[in-house]
């Protein structure tokens, strides 16, 4: 009777030694990592528009906003914040409204509006940071590869100033990227009406009154 029972106990653990796997055959799975919100940029605390996100070399970007703060550049890498920066005007003051940007090769061409009847183009570096190489200033302003290089060219539309500022006429001047500087190429011949911006290079002698 004895050896009955003790054969049945045996045959009980058998089973319970079955129906609990080894510790080699337990495999847990880690809860998937939850990204958190990207970093908020400086000056967008209260939000941002985005008016123009360049694609840059290795996952990078460059954003332009707007907000309540003013105008900013917003360098990343991916998700990474890298840096930010507002371009200066030649009053020492950031220039107020964002309007273009565009990017090749590491180097960026953003255009701005200021004031009531100002604009100013940037010439910019991007790497390990931002950095405002060549700014030119005028009364509107216009990026794009004006060559087909890939690189981001400009043109700043200028007055003549004769007789006044209101009447003068007015004509472009493109610039080339050259390693961050903004290089003119020539003018386009002054008019008093509207005149979109310059596809290509301008090659036309410039007002010599200014």
């Amino acid at each position: 009777m004895k050896r009955g029972i003790r054969g049945c106990l045996l045959a009980l653990l058998g089973v319970v030694a079955l129906a609990i796997p080894s510790a080699a055959a337990i495999t847990t799975t880690a809860p998937p990592r939850v990204a958190g919100p990207p970093p908020v940029v400086p000056g967008c605390e209260q939000g941002c528009q985005t008016v123009f996100s360049a694609a840059l070399p290795g996952g990078h970007r460059l954003d332009g906003l707007h907000g309540a703060g003013g105008s900013v550049l917003a360098y990343w890498n991916g998700a990474s914040l890298v840096d930010t920066a507002q371009v200066l005007g030649s009053d020492g003051h950031p220039y107020e409204r964002l309007t273009a940007g565009l990017c090749g090769a590491g180097w960026c061409s953003v255009a701005f509006e200021y004031g009531v009847h100002s604009a100013a183009v940037a010439a910019l570096r991007v790497d390990t940071k931002i950095t405002v190489d060549t700014a030119v200033e005028g009364v509107s302003a216009d990026v794009r590869d004006l060559n087909a290089d890939g690189l981001p060219d400009a043109a700043v539309r200028q007055s003549t100033y004769e007789p006044s500022f209101a009447l003068a006429p007015l004509y472009w001047v493109t610039y080339l990227q050259q390693d961050g500087h903004l290089m003119p190429t020539g003018c386009t011949t002054p008019v008093q009406a509207y005149e979109p911006a310059p596809v290509t290079p301008a090659t036309g002698p410039c007002p010599t009154n200014i």
